[in-house]
């Protein structure tokens, strides 16, 4: 895969994160089957999960986006029994399964029957009712084609489908997937690893096919694999901002209130971009720093210590300038601090911080005048003066 990934859409058919339903099934059975087991798509069924003992789960995966595939009369589960039923005997062992997947949720009577009917009582009452002409219906009509080619298998093969088959539906199923990794990965980017873990199942499998060999993948290499995928693309160390870019007009009427670190940059003479930008960056701030700590994407306590290592670097910068740039007169001197702490880059508790975080919360500090720009800012804004 590539190192870098395509932006997700919101309004993904099916939300499938844009890929097929059957790339999403393989994905989360490598996630899910023992070690050992291999995962095939498109080999014996859509997908069919090989366990080492020799055991076989057969799964047909159908979107419901657009009909019921679980309903009584569908054609789709009718075909897909009368498939199953076609198979060689010897793939009838007592560990193999037959497998009906659906999405979204749906749901109906004779899914339900098939499902429970475990025992030879409730599978022997199933086939004798497929076998009436009431069940059936008239020849060559709808999904009688397809109840026929099933009951022609034999009563012997049709009872061990009956018997071995399961029905599975759920609204999502990408859910299933972020069950697997929701306990390990914060939630504001587990669509994008969702993502991440289908793409390399998917490109493997294609991988495999180009080269004209089984396409039959292992799901213990597999999880290593992402596993080296996650430790190499950590975004859990990126702390995503919470809020776009502010309205104009509330920009303006922050601006036109006059807080105390829009008057601390009055007085340096900053410009009216610079101003707007400062504005945009402090409420962006204020608005990550209270949604962070809520979600618990990092602790209370981390602020503070950010805050310190921003007033140490200020106090720096401030003293180098006096030096370097003692000829400036004091506005000039103050936009050159400004600048320089507005563009320092520092994580939060290892964390990559959104670009207009730490000029945000310096403009927080220039508020509660623990800093300021002009070098006689704690004479101008004395901290009394509140």
């Amino acid at each position: 895969m590539s190192d870098e990934y395509p932006k997700l859409k919101t309004s993904v058919p099916g939300q499938y994160l844009g890929y097929g339903l059957q790339p999403v099934r393989l994905c989360y059975h490598l996630m899910s089957v023992a070690n050992g087991c291999r995962v095939s798509l498109e080999q014996l069924d859509d997908i069919a999960i090989h366990d080492p003992s020799g055991g076989l789960v057969f799964e047909q995966s159908k979107s419901a986006m657009s009909g019921n595939p679980a309903s009584d009369r569908s054609v789709d589960l009718w075909k897909t029994l009368a498939n199953w039923a076609s198979l060689p005997p010897s793939l009838f062992d007592p560990a193999t399964a037959f497998r009906l997947y659906v999405t979204p949720l749906k749901v109906g009577d004779l899914v339900h029957a098939l499902h429970d009917a475990r025992d030879a009582l409730k599978a022997e009452a199933l086939l004798k009712k497929f076998k009436t002409k009431t069940f059936k219906g008239k020849n060559g009509v709808g999904v009688e084609p397809m109840i026929s080619k099933f009951l022609d298998a034999g009563d012997e093969v049709c009872l061990k489908v009956i018997r071995l088959f399961e029905f599975q539906t759920e609204q999502d199923p990408i859910d299933a997937i972020r069950q697997k990794l929701v306990a390990i990965l914060p939630d504001d980017s587990l669509d994008q690893y969702c993502a991440a873990a289908i793409g390399i199942a998917k490109d493997d499998v294609d991988s495999l096919i180009r080269n004209r060999k089984a396409p039959l993948l292992d799901a213990t290499v597999f999880r290593r694999k992402l596993r080296a995928f996650i430790r190499k693309h950590d975004f859990s160390k990126l702390l995503v901002s919470t809020t776009g870019v502010p309205a104009p007009d509330q920009v303006a009427g922050l601006l036109n209130s006059q807080p105390t670190f829009v008057r601390q940059l009055l007085a340096v003479e900053a410009s009216d971009t610079l101003m707007t930008a400062a504005v945009s960056d402090f409420l962006r701030a204020q608005a990550d720093k209270v949604t962070w700590a809520d979600k618990g994407s990092i602790v209370d306590s981390s602020l503070d210590e950010l805050d310190e290592s921003l007033i140490r670097h200020h106090a720096m910068t401030a003293d180098e300038l006096l030096d370097t740039h003692g000829h400036l007169d004091d506005p000039q001197r103050g936009r050159q601090l400004y600048r320089r702490c507005a563009d320092l880059k520092m994580p939060l508790e290892g964390q990559t911080l959104p670009t207009y975080f730490v000029a945000g919360e310096y403009n927080c500090l220039a508020d509660d005048r623990k800093i300021g720009w002009h070098p006689d800012h704690k004479t101008l804004f004395p901290k009394g003066d509140l």
